[in-house]
């Protein structure tokens, strides 16, 4: 591995759902990371792990490489993970903003950064300087038609064009762990009806199988770069097939499965979207779901974990071994997780 005591890592949208598992585990693993985030306060009392320090910024406005470039050099940052992304433009927030240009000049900015002298003997093309965290459904032939994967998309290839400039695209599929995020399975596991959406396959991943892996990528002898890693889970589901599958980890007894039609999910998020913004942001929903993004859910997303699993020398992860420890209390999921870090291939 690298030495990690000389790494600073820059990691953009560090207070997300994945963010806080990717501090930890770059700290776990021992690199110096800065959080750049909107809001200090909350990410200060969320990310209390040592070796972290804090940057303000704002991805919706922050579209300049100059000041992206001023960052760079005054915390001289080594690495980029860039774990921002939001569903729909709300509020105040742009997508074309958010998801493309802020990202694009914070990888313009790294690209002229990586030209000081200083990084003439330490600039390994095996190792990556950024890591781009991408989306699911990237590779529908209808891709265009979503918002969301489009965004991503247009970022994914802005990036590929870059010269000079070391990169891995991580592309997840649906990302899951328990008490943490918008897939809460624990809590659907204890109700007494399952209700879902749809019967096409997707393939959950394990939210720290992301984070242990991305950070991975940063090892010495890594030889994958400038390519693009499709992060999925080792089982193609259904969502029925995943509710019931947590059910059974955490000896939970449902009374039935029940199929919400497209048009009732569709209404309960315009529903949502008449919420206030900052009561979203209270129960932890970062961006207004809409009815587009449960037409997302009913669209399948499958594919190969191999590259992925070559690259990070991970094992995968089942979601039924995951809720079996969870259940079983916070010690025993707390060792799940550690043998996540220990374990290679």
């Amino acid at each position: 591995m690298t030495d990690p005591s000389r790494e600073n890592i820059l990691v953009v949208g560090a207070t997300g759902f994945l963010g806080p598992a990717l501090v930890e585990e770059l700290t776990v693993a021992g690199f110096r990371v800065v959080c750049g985030v909107r809001n200090l306060q909350k990410a200060e009392s969320q990310l209390n792990f040592s070796g972290v320090s804090f940057l303000e910024v704002n991805l919706n406005t922050d579209l300049d490489s100059d000041v992206w470039l001023f960052r760079l050099q005054k915390h001289k940052i080594d690495r980029v993970i860039n774990n921002v992304g939001i569903a729909t433009s709300f509020g105040a927030q742009s997508l074309e903003n958010v998801n493309v240009l802020a990202p694009l000049a914070l990888f313009r900015a790294m690209q002229s950064y990586l030209m000081n002298p200083e990084f003439s003997g330490n600039h390994s093309p095996n190792i990556p300087r950024v890591i781009q965290i991408s989306t699911t459904g990237v590779d529908w032939p209808d891709c265009c038609d979503f918002p969301y994967p489009a965004s991503k998309l247009q970022m994914d290839e802005q990036l590929a064009e870059l010269k000079n400039l070391p990169y891995v695209i991580i592309r997840p599929n649906v990302i899951y762990e328990p008490e943490r995020g918008h897939l809460l399975l624990e809590q659907i596991a204890r109700m007494p009806i399952n209700f879902f959406i749809g019967e096409e396959y997707i393939q959950p991943v394990h939210c720290r199988e992301i984070a242990i892996g991305a950070t991975r990528l940063f090892r010495k002898n890594n030889k994958v770069c400038n390519t693009i890693l499709r992060a999925t889970g080792p089982t193609p589901m259904t969502w029925k097939e995943i509710f019931k599958t947590a059910s059974a980890a955490l000896d939970k007894e449902y009374f039935c499965s029940c199929s919400v039609p497209l048009k009732l999910a569709q209404l309960v998020t315009i529903l949502i979207q008449l919420l206030p913004t900052k009561l979203l942001i209270k129960f932890g929903i970062l961006s207004k779901m809409d009815p587009e993004a449960m037409v997302m859910m009913t669209r399948g997303s499958t594919g190969c974990n191999s590259d992925w699993l070559r690259a990070t020398r991970l094992l995968p992860i089942h979601l039924h071994e995951c809720y079996r420890e969870y259940g079983k209390g916070a010690e025993a999921y707390s060792d799940f997780i550690e043998k996540i870090r220990l374990t290679t291939t």
